[in-house]
């Protein structure tokens, strides 16, 4: 999802939770604003959500709630449980409220209405007979108890499901908020490694462009061409770091070769020639393992990008793992 799509839904949540918080507007027409945003961000959930909360929950034939409108109805905070039986017989049985939120709002109004039409008229008993008792005609209290109870559960209910949709909102909110604080921190350390790299290594910017495209690809194997970039990103940076050698470089009694296939060789002998730099020991530390350890996955990852498939959600990692490492490689020529 591209940044002003995310920046328009964050601001439609924060514009809803408002509605919510100050009741701005009917609930429906809050919840067809709810919709917008789950269609906005292909929410499917959130699209059964607020579609049956607009204009119900689906039924079968027999009059159950079909498969996803019960588990909807667990989201929006309908199910409950009423025990049956008596004895040792006693269970409880789970069942879900599928009046809309309107509804409850009518039977609330209408209920406003018995109660008072329910009002006990004024009455004067007046007898001329001081020998006579006169009683007062019954009144209304026990309906008027009962209307009461109708309109409590009825909020009871308005004031569940709403709290549910607006907890379901905020967490979207939450999500869209840390997503561009995460955005944020990412776009500023990209700049600044493309900054650097353009001076080092300029072939680097162009590969991550194409690795850009690739990732806005529904095709699997454009993926996995993204995560094959990343290996080419990594031997040039490589080849402008430390040129390969035909001779192989002896450290601690080892021959390590550094030719021009051997780049995870290469960036290693490129990080230890730093290792007197003032950001060497901040980035690296006094053990060239963990960083090392790095660029064996990212080798790996490659390895899997060019034989096997990839899914998404791997190749972004494998890109922004590639991006920072290359951030934390160059950072060192400070």
């Amino acid at each position: 999802m591209n940044s002003e799509r995310i920046n328009e839904c964050t601001k439609l949540s924060e514009e809803i939770l408002k509605n919510f918080e100050l009741s701005e507007l009917p609930v429906s027409k809050i919840i067809l604003k709810c919709l917008r945003l789950c269609r906005l961000l292909n929410d499917e959930d959130g699209i059964l959500l607020f579609t049956y909360e607009s204009s119900g929950y689906p039924e079968t034939e027999d009059n159950h709630l079909t498969s996803d409108a019960w588990r909807i109805a667990k989201i929006a905070g309908r199910r409950f449980f009423e025990k049956e039986g008596e004895g040792k017989n006693e269970h409880s049985v789970e069942y879900a409220k599928i009046q809309l939120l309107a509804e409850y709002e009518e039977i609330i109004d209408a209920a406003k209405i018995r109660l008072a039409s329910a009002k006990d008229p004024d009455i004067s008993l007046v007898s001329a007979n001081p020998n006579q008792f006169i009683s007062a005609p019954i009144g209304n209290g026990s309906e008027r108890r009962n209307v009461s109870v109708s309109i409590r559960e009825s909020q009871k209910w308005i004031q569940k499901i709403t709290g549910n949709l607006y907890n379901y909102i905020l967490g979207i909110y939450n999500n869209l908020t840390y997503g561009n604080i995460v955005e944020d921190t990412f776009t500023e350390s990209r700049l600044l490694v493309n900054k650097k790299l353009e001076k080092i290594c300029p072939n680097a910017i162009r590969k991550f462009v194409a690795v850009y495209d690739n990732m806005d690809s529904e095709n699997s194997e454009d993926w996995a061409n993204a995560v094959h970039s990343c290996r080419r990103i990594l031997l040039d940076l490589a080849d402008a770091l430390y040129p390969p050698r035909d001779e192989s470089v002896n450290i601690n009694g080892k021959s390590i070769k550094v030719g021009a296939e051997n780049y995870i060789n290469r960036l290693v002998q490129f990080i230890e020639s730093k290792k007197d730099s003032k950001a060497f020991s901040s980035i690296v530390g006094s053990d060239l393992s963990s960083i090392g350890e790095r660029l064996d996955s990212i080798y790996n990852a490659t390895n899997k990008g060019t034989h096997g498939e990839v899914s998404k959600d791997e190749a972004s990692r494998y890109i922004v793992h590639t991006y920072f490492l290359i951030s934390d490689i160059i950072s060192l020529m400070d």
